[in-house]
């Protein structure tokens, strides 16, 4: 498979960010600048979220493409769109595990295009996939990615057969484009061994950008125990491509507040709104400028 264009693999609480510019000369011609705003999340194959509630959720943040992860399978995705004015989807055929309705799907304010699916057998669960489209948002192609891969949480001093190994021997060789955004459910922590293999090939994790401490807060809450398992959904980035972080955040008001004595900053806005989870995770999300 050869990628010519801007890569995102998809995998989303309040707002943290910084902003990123770059300064160019005064005689030099302008290059055009596009924000997207993407946003990846594991909606736990619909069962306490309905399209309309997660809908709801997600409206006041714009997005222009989703990804979504451990999705029910038909119209789900759609439903979503419905709610959000974004009129494109594509789901997937491969369920994670091999279980009930847990495909992956994007859903976007633009045309979809050239939609396929990668399998993934790594160490893990298996099936794993990602389901990829191209679209053009202002005048810039990007082909979007949005996955779910299991991770190696008791090992994670080792890549060796992870999931993480395939997409950088296998995926990331073949594109020849160095502009290429990388989001999803990776299952794994920032420093992990198998997601170390992505930074050893120039990629950057968003989190560093937005000076969000992941030791201090948590995507994902274990349904049996309640106990979260910390940063396991990531945004990665070509640090060779012209691209800037501009903001990014966990949305928190998706999920139930945290114990009152690990208060996270700027994440009480909207609790009131939602007194449960929509899901086991919460999604996350990144606004870039792309050159």
């Amino acid at each position: 498979m050869k990628i010519s264009k801007i890569l995102i693999l998809i995998a989303f609480s309040g707002v943290m960010g910084i902003s990123s510019t770059g300064s160019v000369a005064e005689s030099a011609p302008e290059e055009p600048q596009v924000k997207v705003r993407v946003a990846a999340y594991n909606v736990l194959f619909g069962n306490w979220g309905t399209p309309k509630r997660i809908g709801e959720m997600l409206k006041p943040y714009n997005f222009d493409i989703i990804g979504f992860s451990e999705v029910p399978d038909g119209n789900w995705t759609s439903q979503v769109g419905e709610e959000l004015g974004m009129n494109y989807s594509y789901v997937g055929s491969i369920s994670s595990a091999k279980h009930k309705d847990k495909y992956k799907s994007i859903l976007s304010r633009t045309q979809l295009t050239r939609k396929h699916e990668i399998e993934i057998n790594a160490e893990g669960w298996a099936p794993a996939s990602m389901v990829g489209a191209e679209t053009e948002v202002q005048g810039v192609k990007l082909l979007v990615y949005s996955l779910h891969i299991p991770g190696r949480p008791y090992f994670t001093d080792q890549a060796e057969g992870s999931a993480a190994e395939f997409i950088a021997e296998k995926v990331i060789p073949e594109i020849e484009n160095e502009s290429f955004i990388l989001m999803g459910d990776f299952n794994n922590h920032l420093g992990d061994a198998p997601l170390n293999l992505l930074e050893d090939l120039g990629l950057r994790s968003t989190w560093s950008d937005l000076k969000i401490d992941v030791k201090e807060v948590s995507t994902h809450q274990h349904i049996e125990t309640s106990t979260e398992s910390g940063v396991i959904d990531h945004i990665y980035y070509n640090t060779n491509s012209v691209v800037h972080v501009l903001d990014g955040a966990i949305i928190n008001n998706a999920f139930n507040p945290p114990e009152e004595d690990k208060p996270m900053p700027r994440y009480r806005e909207e609790w009131e709104k939602y007194d449960k989870p929509l899901s086991d995770h919460r999604p996350v999300w990144a606004e870039f400028l792309i050159y």
